[in-house]
């Protein structure tokens, strides 16, 4: 607008000052759906203690049998769900939803 190198000076400081309340309201804006967003997500569960040592020594001895751990460890859970209790299918639906 001004010509003059005070002018200059005054509309650079202007559009500092609107750049950093733009940046301002971006931040608040992503910090406010990065909150909302968290407390919808599903908690990790925590392992217990010595769980990876465990779960590494049962895959060795798995594997040096000659069969798959991945395999074994599948079975281990289609077993869970196909012996669970039909009378409990509600639960299981319910159980299904909060996964997704």
């Amino acid at each position: 607008m001004s010509n003059n190198g005070f002018g200059k000076a005054m509309e650079e400081n202007q559009n500092k000052d609107v750049k950093k309340e733009d940046k301002a309201a971006i931040n608040d804006s992503f910090t406010a759906q990065k909150k909302k967003s968290s407390s919808k997500k599903r908690r990790k569960p925590i392992k217990p203690d010595g769980f990876k040592e465990f779960e590494a020594l049962a895959k060795e001895i798995i594997e040096a049998d000659g069969a798959s751990y991945y395999e074994w460890l599948h079975e281990k859970h289609q077993g869970i769900i196909l012996n669970f209790n039909v009378s409990n299918q509600k639960q299981i639906t319910d159980v299904a939803k909060k996964g997704e």
